[in-house]
């Protein structure tokens, strides 16, 4: 009896270690995944055809591949025409690393509402997650989702302006105050966005005391705790604008209202503490409660608004941080509006839900409560092959998700199609560096015909220009996607 205990004591034990092994293993999967890709070869005469591999750890579920050549054109996907919530204006909408689409509040033909709803399948169908979350009804708020999936939400319209700031741990089923005195002022049609590093930043806004508003507060510690950055940025005091962050970790501003409408694009590299002008006329219309997202390489997407002529259903992108811009060909296939929302969601498709489109004679008619979806990305493949028809240095992004949250690679200036590729002379020259053995590598940067010592000497006092500046595929010695001091080691053996 005691052998036969002792046995079946062992099995026990074994089946008990082989347990905690898979837990751990199923642990261990349940975890994002990370980022990262080569593509080969990256410099070449168009058309140039490259070969893709990803090299992401931690299970990815899916891919979207961004080659710097997307066209964003054609037409969207109508994911429906009526969603479960009422139809209304201005809700706040933020997207959990696990995909999940939270819609809260508004306004509706019954005033303003303070109804949470969440979606699973990229805006097709809604789950009431909260009738009552314990905030007032309101419109012309703003929220944004951290990476451990809580959102915070600030602001907002209801007979008067708010500014509490309050949590929802769960997707929106359960929400509390997070600070009822974050110390800006009550406001809404305000911005409100998240940097790289986690930290958020409200922009602008309305208040009833105060009126329109150029002041910038920001919070390192999920909403708690806020510190203004400044209280007169350099653009106007305006309201309805739109805001987003790029994966450099710059903000870009653009549009809004000053008493006139307003097209002007700006942009800040220290998180909302000064800012330049960086274009006056970027090409798209002065406007109002226009919405814009920014895609996993950078690329910033804007659409609609309105202006005195009416609402508007045009698509506007920018490739170089605001810099320039080209609206996108075909029609969108959704009907004109402002008030409206835009979310990214982890596989980088687009989605569009919500507005105002002043068609109609009452405003159920003018509301929507319609979803749009576009996924604009190169390839959803996981090794994808892509050829550049154009002669140009291109950026390249690689995001990929899964069921715990989603990462993103971006390298900058990756692809060279052609034979210049947009080198230019380094400051003391006139002449461009050029590329003696034609390997694709500019290692001749005083352009005097031959690498040497010079050549050494240029990449180290210059290095953090020539990331800035130069085409990366250029000059990045090592084909590691950036250049540092090891691309500078590899110029001295070579030369």
């Amino acid at each position: 009896m005691t052998i036969l205990w002792k046995f079946f004591w062992k099995k026990i034990r074994l089946i008990a270690v082989c347990f905690l092994l898979l837990s751990a293993v199923q642990a261990a999967s349940a975890e994002k995944p990370s980022a990262d890709f080569s593509g080969s070869p990256i410099t070449g005469l168009p058309p140039l055809s490259v070969n893709f591999k990803d090299a992401s750890s931690g299970s990815p579920a899916g891919y979207a591949w961004f080659f710097g050549d997307e066209s964003y054109a054609g037409s969207w996907t109508r994911m429906t025409a009526s969603a479960q919530w009422t139809k209304r204006l201005r809700p706040a909408v933020a997207v959990t690393p696990d995909g999940t689409i939270v819609l809260m509040g508004g306004h509706d033909d019954t005033g303003n509402r303070n109804d949470v709803w969440r979606s699973t399948d990229k805006g097709a169908t809604w789950t009431l997650a909260n009738a009552s979350p314990g905030w007032i009804g309101r419109h012309a708020h703003a929220a944004v989702a951290l990476a451990d999936s809580s959102i915070i939400m600030t602001g907002g319209f209801n007979s008067n302006s708010k500014r509490e700031v309050w949590i929802s741990p769960d997707k929106g089923s359960t929400w509390s105050v997070l600070s009822a005195d974050p110390g800006f002022t009550p406001r809404y049609y305000h911005t409100m966005t998240v940097l790289p590093d986690g930290s958020i930043v409200i922009a602008g806004g309305y208040g009833d005391m105060a009126g329109r508003m150029n002041d910038v507060w920001r919070s390192a510690d999920g909403g708690m705790t806020w510190t203004q950055m400044t209280a007169g940025a350099e653009w106007s005091k305006r309201d309805s604008h739109t805001t987003v962050a790029l994966p450099d970790g710059s903000l870009v501003l653009m549009g809004g209202f000053d008493n006139d409408y307003r097209n002007d694009v700006w942009r800040s590299e220290d998180n909302g503490t000064h800012w330049a002008l960086v274009n006056a006329s970027p090409g798209w219309s002065p406007r109002r409660m226009p919405v814009s997202v920014a895609m996993p390489d950078g690329t910033i997407v804007l659409t609609g608004g309105y202006d005195d002529a009416g609402r508007m259903s045009d698509v506007w992108i920018s490739r170089d941080r605001g810099d320039t811009w080209t609206r996108a060909g075909g029609s969108p296939g959704w009907p004109k509006r402002s008030e409206h929302a835009m979310v990214v969601l982890p596989d980088a498709s687009i989605v569009l839900l919500a507005g105002y489109d002043n068609v109609g004679s009452s405003l159920t008619e003018m509301v929507k409560n319609d979803t749009w979806r576009l996924q604009p990305a190169g390839s959803l493949v996981k090794n994808p092959q892509h050829t550049y028809a154009a002669e140009a240095t291109y950026s390249v992004a690689l995001q990929v998700y899964n069921a715990d949250g989603y990462d993103s690679m971006l390298k900058s200036r990756y692809i060279r199609a052609g034979t210049a590729g947009g080198v230019i002379p380094l400051p003391p020259y006139t002449d461009p560096p050029t590329d003696p053995d034609e390997d694709g590598i500019y290692e001749d940067l005083n352009a005097n015909g031959r690498p040497d010592f010079a050549d050494i000497v240029l990449y180290y006092d210059y290095l953090d220009w020539i990331a800035a500046k130069e085409p990366l595929a250029a000059f990045d010695l090592n084909g590691n996607g950036r250049i540092d001091f090891a691309d500078l080691v590899m110029l001295y053996d070579e030369v």
